[in-house]
């Protein structure tokens, strides 16, 4: 199905459907040229020389990759930045597509080479056709994908320099029509802590085990316990979720092992919610050691935080989306995931939203991080609109 603008012949419109072709050509060049994260150096390169091209000032100055830029019009001092992340996974690509990845082991699974490409088509048409009154800020971020980039950049004094009066991120969600846009205020993505718990025993035959203490019983009792905690800890109507991942002991069928390790995640929304039950997966893993007569190391590393959108910004995107699509074709009570997102830690530090466009019908290869996925192009021309119908609402809307 072909998503319609409200009116097809509105200028602005126009000129995005004119450059389109030239825009899928090059969000098919970063398909075929994806960058680690933290080494997406071509990546930013090749950014940088197009703002560049069109007039656009560049700074670099914060990471070693990733590059922003700043337009400025007229006289207001109010600012909005828009936000795309970059870099690409560590997947082999299974498509046979005539710009696949031209890098083993690597591909745009996640969808940032439209993201980033997005972006890049609302900023030449902000600088060389749009009349707005302000400025705007664009992020290209890289390190999404693996170590919270966003953070590193606020770290480095992102919004120091370059203070704004708020802060946008889109991506793609398989799943939705092709350029539906899915906006809500509140949770969008959960935050995370890496759980790690090296269960501690003593190792003997298998035979006798009464001479020892066995670590896989105490595993097998610690990972059926875990699971109670969301269910008789917590309130219904909260959310969280712990997993475990990897479970790693034993060398031989005749042998309990001294030492079994686990791995897993805790995903939340509510930080009180995760201080609760990071209390309660320590206090139960003692609990199950000092029951068989072991003993427990438990690591609990905070990762990402929740992605929660802030009410009045979620808003203007709203409206600015209303003012190009059908009512249809904007949902506005998606489920939040307990998928995670460093926009969470841009969120945080300064007001804002994220927001999805639907990238097609799920199906075995439209999934993220799936070795056949692919960006759809035409979200290109939607998501190109919506940006810069967003950056400019927000200019001469907010207050």
């Amino acid at each position: 199905m072909t998503l319609n603008f409200l009116d097809e012949n509105q200028e602005t419109i126009q000129w995005f459907k004119n450059h389109t072709n030239e825009f899928v050509e090059l969000r098919r060049h970063f398909h075929a040229h994806p960058e680690l994260s933290k080494k997406e150096f071509s990546t930013t390169e090749k950014i940088k020389e197009l703002l560049e091209s069109w007039g656009i000032s560049t700074d670099r100055s914060f990471l070693e990759t990733g590059v922003v830029a700043l337009l400025k019009k007229g006289t207001s001092t109010k600012r909005v930045a828009l936000r795309a992340d970059i870099d690409a996974l560590p997947i082999d690509e299974s498509t046979n597509l005539n710009y696949k990845s031209k890098s083993d082991g690597i591909m745009h699974a996640c969808g940032h080479d439209g993201h980033l490409t997005m972006l890049l088509f609302a900023a030449k048409y902000l600088q060389e056709e749009a009349n707005f009154d302000g400025e705007i800020l664009l992020i290209f971020q890289p390190n999404e994908e693996d170590s919270a980039g966003a953070r590193d950049m606020i770290q480095a004094g992102l919004f120091q320099k370059y203070p704004v009066d708020a802060v946008y991120a889109m991506h793609n969600f398989p799943g939705a029509p092709v350029g539906q846009l899915l906006i809500k205020d509140g949770p969008q993505m959960a935050g995370t802590v890496a759980i790690d718990i090296d269960l501690h025993g003593v190792g003997c035959h298998a035979a006798h085990p009464y001479k020892g203490v066995d670590t896989i019983v105490m595993a097998a009792h610690l990972i059926v316990a875990l699971q109670t905690i969301p269910a008789r800890n917590l309130s219904a109507i909260d959310s969280a979720i712990i997993t475990i991942g990897t479970i790693h002991g034993g060398t031989a069928h005749n042998v309990i092992p001294e030492t079994v390790k686990l791995t897993g995640t805790l995903r939340y929304f509510d930080p009180l919610v995760r201080d609760t039950v990071k209390r309660r997966i320590q206090e139960v893993t003692d609990g199950i050691c000092q029951t068989f007569g072991g003993r427990a190391d438990v690591r609990l590393t905070e990762g990402y935080i929740a992605t929660i959108n802030h009410t009045k910004e979620t808003d203007i995107a709203l409206k600015a989306a209303q003012t190009l699509f059908d009512a249809k074709d904007i949902v506005t009570d998606k489920v939040p995931s307990m998928g995670a997102e460093d926009f969470g830690f841009m969120l945080a530090d300064q007001k804002g939203a994220y927001v999805y466009i639907g990238n097609g019908h799920d199906s075995c290869t439209n999934k993220l991080h799936n070795a056949g996925f692919d960006f759809h192009d035409d979200n290109l021309l939607y998501g190109g609109v919506y940006w810069a119908t967003l950056a400019q609402y927000f200019l001469d809307n907010a207050q």
